[in-house]
């Protein structure tokens, strides 16, 4: 048979099968040809990408909450549906993933913090358009994870998108006052920092406040952390305290920490994960504290949010 016979005619047996549903024997008494010749002519099909398979799940656009996003003064909410077997933090990483392929154009600078959280974006984000990347936070150890691939995050972004990086070598909290000064003063850590002045767009995440909600909980001295209390923090976001009324607080372990400033994310688009389960008070915390813009969490952290709302 001339190949661009045998071209047709798969193209022909595909349409029937696939988009009519036609069964090959049906197909085959058709055509005149036996069932495994139309079964080998379909298998050559999909060979040759004549046959083509796009499967799409609605539920992975995740579902806007207009409604909760108003109560909340910021732009969006979506909530995440996950897949069987992931968890939720991959869950939020890859509907990140997907709200930053929409939001940045070539030529924009983003910034990313770091979190156990944004840890799994390079999983679902495997190229950006044209940008440039800061890093707005150091790593802290945590379970699951390593110094070396916390570090790693910025730069497998950076190869992505193929724009200028400015890491941020540090740690996000270090031991004293002085270490945090003099570390800021050196030339790369200072241009990070700089950098994060004239962002497009800033991807964060939320914790809560105390054991297991924040890494950074672990990082302070009991004195701070009782002063933290005392000062009525209940959300943590890259190295910002934060209240329930939405102010910024100040314990004392604010000049240990190097990394982003509330007025630079306040400045910028914040595209705001919130892992915190249980933690309402953290995602209304961070969002009066103008560090959301759009918001991504779990549905069942969505309505906790809204019965926290009254």
């Amino acid at each position: 048979m001339p190949k661009e016979r045998e071209i047709q005619l798969m193209a022909e047996l595909a349409a029937e099968h696939f988009l009519q549903g036609r069964s090959k024997v049906e197909i085959a008494s058709a055509h005149g040809i036996s069932r495994f010749q139309v079964a080998r002519l379909l298998d050559q099909a999909r060979e040759e990408g004549i046959v083509q398979i796009r499967i799409v799940n609605p539920l992975d656009a995740g579902s806007e909450r207009v409604e909760l996003a108003r109560r909340l003064g910021i732009a969006s909410v979506t909530v995440v549906a996950q897949r069987t077997g992931e968890t939720l933090r991959s869950a939020l990483a890859r509907q990140a993933a997907g709200l930053l392929q929409q939001k940045l154009h070539d030529g924009a600078r983003l910034g990313v913090a770091w979190s156990r959280t944004l840890m799994h974006l390079p999983e679902h984000l495997k190229a950006l358009p044209a940008v440039d990347l800061v890093q707005l936070v150091g790593p802290l150890s945590a379970p699951g994870t390593s110094t070396a691939a916390s570090t790693g995050l910025i730069h497998t972004l950076g190869s992505f998108a193929g724009g200028q990086v400015w890491p941020l070598p540090t740690p996000l909290i270090v031991d004293s006052e002085e270490i945090a000064a003099s570390l800021r003063a050196m030339d790369e850590v200072r241009a990070a920092l700089e950098a994060a002045d004239e962002l497009d767009l800033a991807v964060v995440s939320i914790g809560g406040w105390g054991e297991g909600a924040s890494t950074l909980w672990g990082r302070l001295s009991g004195a701070e952390q009782q002063r933290a209390v005392e000062a009525g923090v209940v959300a943590e976001c890259s190295g910002i305290l934060v209240t329930a009324e939405g102010e910024v607080a100040r314990s004392g372990m604010e000049n240990r920490v190097i990394g982003v400033r509330p007025e630079q994310l306040r400045a910028t688009r914040v595209l705001a994960l919130a892992p915190a389960h249980g933690h309402p008070e953290a995602v209304i915390a961070a969002a009066r504290a103008g560090f959301v813009d759009d918001l991504v969490l779990s549905a069942e952290l969505a309505g906790q949010v809204e019965a926290a709302l009254g």
